[in-house]
């Protein structure tokens, strides 16, 4: 008889990698001396051609024919919608714009309620979350269009009814952006024509273009995410909410095609994460672009205003705790009062992160971090657990039921290919380091011994402690001042890289010389920090009788505030054998007398020139 076919899928690849591939769960083997921990992941599948480049708000994973089965569903840069059942591509949908992020929710239809056995999927792109259900297109939610100001409103209309120029609409633009009024992308567009040929000719040409058509300001979506809406089953139903550009978070019904609430924040929002229920005791935390995370709470905007060190690359809220990740490659844990419980700092910056969440006999929060030095690393509070290397740096992951394994990873990295990794039933989550001091605080130093001339010498230093410390204040004070003459006269002999300003002209000067010999060239660069311009200056370029300089006085016509002039000086090496010397720049006065500053510029040994056959 014939054997059957070995099943296919996540599952079936964690029995194949406990079988027969031990060795290779991508532990890092580390040194005697470091002990790093070791990987907790089994590698279950790889699809390195997959083309699925994203990041961690466009993967997830959902049952969306409700069969148990749940489905790999991966939002890429590329405008696709991927879908993989186990390992097969199952579906691929085009995407009318680039996706921001992707959601699975159970949504709430009374007229339809076959349609709550499976979770619907909300995608974020541009100014619309468009809905699918069963894998097709369901609804296209258009988030509304913002509030324009109302002077800006009268001058468009005044400007398509003739009553003002394009000249006038132009002045009352710029100054409603001066006085802090939020424009519109057509303003913006129109004030921004300033530079170039013919600029009234294209002013005219842009307002009388769009004159005629209404005056509206959409917004795009940032971020998206969901929230359970009376319960915290599993099936219950969900609502969607999501940030925009305009620095507003809406919550839709659960039905996704209304607007249950708005609140405004203070800026836009990169990432969302959410507790609790919505209609009993809910949460919500919005890391903005300000630097700052704001919490909504019970459809109020809470008092706790979090400022992080840097920018946020990443966010997680588990339990009573927020954890964010910083640019500075810094991971902080506060609590929902705002107040810092630990950080963490990592060796490379912070590509991902995602939340770690196993229900056992009582459950196990941890953090996984994704860094620039192709590592995956397991956090259980401010402990390393896990330690994984990495092939590809990972751009986006995704931690949840995968198939029908419940403790999965699944991954894309920077070149397209989608992994997934499973965690063992056996994992064990505890920290491979103890809290509080290092222990090589318990190793004690190798002092030495006391000797005699040691107890001398201290106790001389106890009885002429006071003298001793007005010799060396005294000393001190001494160098300080020889230090600050010394550099005074160089200023004022202009040997330094800039001039004193003493006169009011302040020029920095920066040579540097190019070539190998025996021709080089000397990039001369002139910079005016001072305050106001400087006319006619006269640079001269001198050396000894090694060099030859074709043109060694050139004149620069007028030096800006602010503005680097450059020279190109040519020297031609005439010794016939290579040698080297010193060669002089001075940015000398108009009215002569003493230069301005001057510089050294050490030359190189010349290569040969090459003699005619």
């Amino acid at each position: 008889r014939q054997a059957p076919a070995p099943p296919t899928g996540p599952r079936s690849a964690l029995a194949r990698a406990r079988a027969t591939r031990p060795e290779q769960t991508g532990a890092t083997t580390a040194a005697p001396e470091e002990k790093r921990p070791n990987s907790l992941w089994l590698d279950a599948w790889n699809d390195p051609m997959a083309g699925a480049p994203a990041y961690s708000p466009c993967v997830t994973s959902a049952d969306l024919a409700g069969d148990g089965e749940w489905r790999l569903v991966v939002a890429t840069a590329d405008k696709k919608l991927k879908t993989w059942n186990g390992t097969t591509l199952a579906s691929e949908h085009t995407l009318l714009e680039v996706p921001v992020g992707i959601a699975a929710f159970y949504a709430e239809d009374h007229n339809n309620p076959a349609s709550m056995k499976a979770p619907s999927l909300a995608v974020a792109a541009g100014c619309y979350v468009y809905i699918y259900r069963n894998l097709r297109p369901f609804y296209k939610f258009t988030v509304p269009n913002q509030t324009v100001d109302a002077a800006e409103t009268v001058t468009w209309e005044r400007l398509r009814d003739g009553a003002i120029a394009p000249v006038e609409a132009f002045e009352t633009l710029s100054e409603l952006r001066d006085q802090g009024a939020k424009l519109t992308s057509r303003s913006l567009d129109l004030i921004a024509i300033e530079e170039g040929e013919d600029v009234q000719a294209r002013r005219d040409a842009f307002a009388y273009g769009n004159a005629p058509e209404p005056l509206t300001q959409q917004t795009s979506v940032t971020c998206v995410g969901t929230i359970k809406k009376r319960s915290d089953d599993a099936a219950s139903p969900d609502c969607v909410y999501f940030g925009t550009e305009s620095g507003q978070l809406y919550v839709l019904h659960s039905s996704g095609t209304a607007v249950r609430s708005v609140f405004q924040l203070p800026a836009a929002p990169a990432f969302v994460a959410s507790t609790g229920v919505l209609e009993v005791d809910y949460r919500i935390v919005v890391a903005c672009r300000d630097g700052k995370a704001y919490t909504i709470k019970n459809d109020e905007m809470s008092a706790v205003v979090v400022e992080f060190e840097s920018q946020p690359v990443g966010l997680c809220l588990g339990g009573k705790s927020m954890i964010v990740g910083c640019m500075n490659d810094v991971v902080h844990a506060y609590t929902v009062r705002g107040r810092k419980e630990h950080s963490i700092y990592v060796p490379s910056n912070i590509l991902a992160m995602e939340e770690l969440v196993i229900d056992r006999a009582r459950t196990s929060r941890c953090l996984i971090v994704a860094l620039g030095n192709d590592e995956l690393r397991v956090y259980n509070g401010k402990c390393l657990v896990s330690t994984c290397a990495m092939s590809d740096r990972v751009r986006g992951m995704r931690f949840g039921r995968v198939g029908r394994e419940d403790n999965a990873l699944a991954l894309t990295t920077r070149g397209g290919s989608v992994r997934v990794k499973i965690m063992p039933r056996s994992a064990k989550l505890e920290g491979s380091s103890r809290a509080g001091p290092p222990a090589e605080q318990d190793i004690p130093l190798a002092v030495p011994k006391k000797t005699k001339l040691y107890v001398e010498q201290t106790q001389r230093e106890r009885l002429n402690a006071i003298d001793m410390h007005r010799v060396f204040q005294r000393d001190l004070m001494r160098l300080r001042y020889e230090t600050g003459k010394a550099y005074l006269k160089v200023m004022k002999d202009g040997t330094g890289p800039s001039s004193s300003g003493q006169d009011g002209v302040n020029i920095r000067l920066n040579a540097t010389i190019q070539g190998l010999g025996p021709l080089f060239r000397l990039n001369v660069e002139l910079k005016n920090c001072g305050e106001k311009p400087v006319m006619e200056i006269p640079v001269l370029v001198q050396s000894s009788e090694v060099y030859k300089i074709p043109k060694p006085i050139h004149r620069c016509p007028v030096l800006l505030p602010g503005y680097t002039y450059k020279i190109e000086v040519m020297i031609h090496c005439v010794d016939p054998n290579g040698g080297a010397d010193d060669v002089h720049v001075y940015v000398c006065r108009a009215e002569g007398g003493r230069p301005h500053v001057n510089a050294i510029v050490k030359m190189p040994m010349s290569e040969f020139a090459d003699e005619p056959r």
